[in-house]
């Protein structure tokens, strides 16, 4: 998932090379620990991205990551587990599985992430839809996200919802420095069934933009992912 929009900036050197770094961080609760998810620019147009796992007091490093095998979170991450999926290899002739073909687990200090690998075949037949949305409001559960109040944000009331639920875990909210007022929140609204089946039933992605201003103190932490401004516990650079 590459965002075209994003708002953390800042340039970290790796050996010879110069990164254009986008980092987003997700606290997780009961640990001094976070996700970060990094996009990352080098030069002749090199691109990665991906996910690791960090104390809150370590500095994030393009040439010592050590990189998450994780596509998607499936649920909100804590103190025990990390539960995401990842899409293997495109087969060609290969008949379509929506349920996960194999589930590795890997440890991580305490932490155990639990990995389903999907089809990419079968993720690509569940991932459409694009929704660019102005939200009124929104309020929290522990686990979602509710938006109020929804408008088709580039073409002008096109379309319209009274509400819309977002489970958290994948919602990345990115904000501006100089005021702390939310400037968009991308969401990969993913959904895999609630059965031991795990089969993937949808993914769309939303990019919402507040009408009014919001600071990013009004939204939880809990899993939600925030733009890290800069590296942890150093001024902003």
């Amino acid at each position: 998932m590459t965002f075209l929009i994003l708002l953390s900036l800042f340039s970290c050197t790796n050996g010879n090379e110069n990164w254009e770094l986008y980092l987003y961080e997700q606290k997780i609760e009961g640990t001094s620990k976070a996700l970060y998810k990094y996009d990352a620019w080098g030069g002749f147009d090199t691109h990665i991205t991906g996910y690791t796992i960090l104390d809150t007091t370590q500095n994030f490093k393009m040439r010592t990551r050590k990189e998450l095998p994780i596509f998607l979170l499936t649920e909100i991450p804590n103190k025990n587990y990390i539960q995401a999926m990842q899409t293997n290899p495109y087969v060609k002739d290969e008949p379509i599985i929506f349920n996960p073909v194999e589930s590795k687990k890997t440890t991580i200090g305490e932490i155990i992430l639990k990995t389903d690998f999907y089809q990419s075949k079968a993720y690509n037949k569940k991932a459409y839809g694009y929704e660019v949305l102005e939200f009124n409001n929104f309020k929290e559960t522990r686990d979602s996200i509710y938006f109020y109040d929804l408008n088709e944000y580039t073409h002008k009331n096109t379309g319209h919802l009274d509400s819309l639920k977002i489970k958290k875990g994948n919602v990345f909210v990115a904000f501006k420095p100089q005021s702390d007022t939310i400037y968009r929140i991308y969401i990969d609204n993913l959904i895999i069934s609630d059965d031991s089946n795990k089969s993937l039933t949808s993914k769309i992605v939303y990019h919402l933009k507040p009408k009014y201003q919001t600071k990013i103190s009004e939204i939880s932490d809990y899993g939600i992912f925030k733009t890290k401004n800069t590296m942890p516990n150093n001024g902003y650079k």
